[in-house]
């Protein structure tokens, strides 16, 4: 499997209507059928520094991770919504093994 953890920190002054519009995007991402599974989620506010938003996505591999981010639903996913709101993000990429395997 393939992991791929992105961690995101709002633009400065972001509406609750772009950053709800953004989350139904990412929602509407799970009809892309190379994601296998997504889990996100708003930060739960303890500390200041924290990012805001994370999302984790699983592929059955890599090349499948790439296919997903050239699918036109992804595209448009980053047009319209990411790039009005993300105004910094970290992403993370890794191999793993469901447990049982």
């Amino acid at each position: 499997m393939f992991r791929q953890v992105v961690v995101t920190k709002w633009v400065e002054n972001v509406s609750d209507e772009a950053k709800q519009a953004f989350r139904d995007a990412l929602e509407g991402l799970r009809a892309i059928p190379e994601l296998l599974a997504l889990t996100c989620g708003d930060d739960a506010g303890h500390f200041d520094d924290n990012f805001d938003f994370v999302a984790v996505m699983d592929f059955a591999d890599f090349s499948s991770a790439r296919r997903y981010v050239a699918h036109p639903l992804h595209q448009a996913y980053v047009l319209d919504h990411a790039s009005q709101v993300v105004g910094q993000r970290a992403v993370v990429q890794h191999e793993w093994e469901p447990p049982g395997s």
